[in-house]
């Protein structure tokens, strides 16, 4: 069986944000990261020959990209994390920790934690709909994103697509 796939490395790709994660029954101090995302998309090829054009796959991811830049991402399905909006605040409370910080500033995601691997499935989760929206998936079967959030230290989602 022949398979094929493309691949599309950090170029655009990245993003620089704050977070912190929960975990072992503690909350992280917010910290930056310069974050860089790696797709890699595999499936049966278009009667064009290809399994999907990459200047569309790398203008969705880097529009994507560009929505988690330059602010403090925070979790919003998170039963470690109690996130509250009040007027132009949020108010983040984790195991003992308190962050107040101006609406404006946060970047509110629907994961349970900011960690590598959350990140790359959202980024994967919004790909898939900026894909359907301008018109479907074609023949992709799996699509694997990839964060990079320290030297070498990746988190993967990869999933097949149209089987979540």
């Amino acid at each position: 069986m022949t398979r094929y796939a493309v691949r599309v490395h950090p170029g655009e790709l990245h993003f620089n944000a704050a977070h912190f994660i929960t975990f072992d029954r503690r909350c992280e101090n917010i910290h930056g990261h310069n974050f860089r995302v790696c797709l890699e998309a595999e499936g049966d090829n278009t009667v064009d020959d290809l399994v999907i054009d990459f200047v569309r796959l790398n203008r969705l991811a880097a529009g994507i990209c560009t929505e988690l830049h330059d602010g403090v991402l925070v979790p919003t399905r998170s039963h470690e994390v109690e996130v509250v909006e009040r007027d132009d605040m949020i108010e983040i409370a984790s195991y003992g920790k308190r962050f107040v910080l101006d609406r404006r500033s946060c970047i509110l995601l629907p994961i349970p934690n900011t960690t590598a691997e959350m990140l790359a499935k959202h980024i994967s989760d919004r790909l898939i709909q900026e894909l359907d929206r301008e018109g479907g998936h074609d023949g992709l079967r799996m699509l694997e994103v990839a964060v990079e959030e320290a030297d070498r230290q990746w988190g993967i989602c990869r999933r097949e697509v149209g089987n979540d």
